[in-house]
C-alpha cells in the first residue's frame, strides 16, 4: 500500500469515527469496519469516489462537483417554474411545494435510471449471448474444418495414386509446378521473339524453350547423380523420382527467372521503351532546381536515373502485356483441345525414366 492510499484509509476511518461520535461509542470494532468504517461510499457514478474524495490522487471528486452544480442548476429551474406557475405563494407554501416538485422529479429520475440500467443489462446480456454464439460457431467451424483436413489427409495422390497424401504427394505437385514453369517460360520467350498474332510462331517458340528446359533438366540431374548415392537411389525408386521432380523444378525456376531478365532487356530496347525513356529524361531535366544548369553532373545523373527507371518500368509493362495476351490466346486454344493425359506429358515421362538412368551409371 502506498502512502497515498494508507493517508486516504486513516481519513475515512478518522472521518467515519467523528460521524459515530467517537471510537468510545464502537463496542464491536470489527462489524462496525466491516460495515461502515472500511465502505466505499461513492457520492457520484465515479467508482474512484468516496466521500467526495477521489481514492486515487486524494483531491476533490470533480464529478461530485458536477453533480452539485446539476442538482442546484435543477432546483432553480423547478424553483423557477413554481414562481411562474403559482405566483404569490407565502414562504412556507412555496417551500413546501417545491419540495413536492423535487421529491417528483427525484422518482422520475430514479425510475429513469433503473430503466437505463436494465436497459444495459439486457444489451449487455445479448451482448455476451451473441459472443457465446459466434465462439460457438467458431467451435464448429474449427471441428468442420479439421473433420475435412483429416478427410483431405486421407485422399490419394490424383496422379500417381500414392496413400494418404491429401490428394497429392510431393513429387506430383513439383512436376505440376515444373510444367507450369515450363509452359510460363515459352510465354516470356514468345513475348518477345515472335509475332503474338501468329499462333504457329509462338507455338515454335514455346516448344524451343520446352526442349531447352528439357534438355537443362536433364544436365542438372546427372549433375545430382555424380553427387548422390546411386545405390540408394537404386533401393529406394520413390526417393528417386522425389529428387528427380525437385531437381527439375529447381530448374526450372531459374529458367524461368533467365528467361523473365532475358525478355526484360530486350523490351527495354523497343521502340515505346526508348520514348518512354527519352520523356523521363527531358522531364527530369527540366524541373526546377535543375534548370540553371541542365548539363551539370548532377541534372545528367538524375536524368539518366528517371530514364533508366522509366526504361525497366515500361519493359516490365510491355511484358505484363503482352503474357496476358498469349494467356487469353492459349485459354482460347485450350478450349477446343482436349488435355493430354498426365502420363503422357513429357515431364512425367522423363520422371519414369529415372531409374533408367540410374541403373546406367556405373
Amino acid at each position: 500500500m502506498s502512502r497515498t492510499q494508507a493517508r486516504l484509509l486513516a481519513d475515512r476511518l478518522t472521518d467515519r469515527l467523528a460521524e459515530t461520535g467517537g471510537e468510545a461509542l464502537v463496542d464491536r470494532p470489527y462489524p462496525w469496519l466491516i460495515r461502515r468504517g472500511l465502505v466505499q461510499r461513492q457520492a457520484c457514478a465515479d467508482h474512484r469516489c468516496d466521500d467526495g474524495i477521489r481514492l486515487d490522487t486524494g483531491g476533490e471528486c470533480e464529478n461530485c462537483g458536477n453533480v452539485l452544480h446539476i442538482r442546484r442548476a435543477r432546483r432553480a429551474k423547478i424553483a423557477a417554474h413554481v414562481d411562474r406557475e403559482l405566483p404569490g405563494l407565502a414562504a412556507g407554501e412555496r417551500r413546501r411545494v417545491l419540495e413536492e416538485r423535487l421529491r417528483e422529479q427525484a422518482a422520475i429520475e430514479a425510475e429513469d435510471l433503473v430503466w437505463r440500467r436494465e436497459k444495459a443489462r439486457a444489451e449487455q446480456a445479448r451482448r455476451d449471448a451473441a459472443r457465446a454464439a459466434a465462439q460457438e460457431r467458431a467451435e464448429r467451424e474449427r471441428q468442420a474444418a479439421a473433420a475435412a483436413d483429416a478427410m483431405r489427409q486421407e485422399l490419394p495422390c490424383e496422379d500417381c495414386g500414392q496413400d494418404r497424401v491429401a490428394g497429392l504427394c510431393e513429387a506430383c505437385d513439383h512436376r505440376r509446378q515444373t510444367e507450369t514453369l515450363i509452359g510460363e517460360a515459352g510465354l516470356i520467350a514468345s513475348a518477345w521473339s515472335s509475332n503474338l498474332a501468329d499462333p504457329g510462331t509462338v507455338a515454335a517458340v514455346t516448344a524451343e524453350a520446352r526442349t531447352a528446359i528439357s534438355g537443362g533438366i536433364a544436365t542438372a540431374w546427372q549433375e545430382f547423380l555424380q553427387i548422390t548415392d546411386v545405390a540408394a537411389l537404386e533401393a529406394n525408386p520413390e526417393a528417386a523420382e522425389d529428387a528427380y521432380a525437385f531437381a527439375a523444378f529447381q530448374t526450372a525456376q531459374q529458367v524461368v527467372q533467365e528467361y523473365q531478365d532475358n525478355a526484360l532487356a530486350m523490351l527495354g530496347r523497343t521502340e515505346e521503351d526508348e520514348a518512354e525513356a527519352r520523356w523521363a529524361y527531358k522531364a527530369e531535366q527540366g524541373r526546377p532546381w535543375f534548370q540553371h544548369n541542365t548539363t551539370g553532373g548532377d541534372a545528367i545523373a538524375a536524368a539518366a536515373k528517371a530514364a533508366k527507371t522509366a526504361r525497366e518500368r515500361t519493359a516490365q509493362y510491355l511484358l505484363a502485356t503482352r503474357l496476358e495476351q498469349l494467356r487469353q490466346q492459349t485459354a482460347a486454344r485450350t478450349k477446343t483441345a482436349a488435355a493430354a493425359p498426365w502420363t503422357d506429358r513429357p515431364i512425367h515421362s522423363m520422371a519414369s525414366a529415372v531409374r533408367g538412368s540410374c541403373r546406367a551409371r556405373p
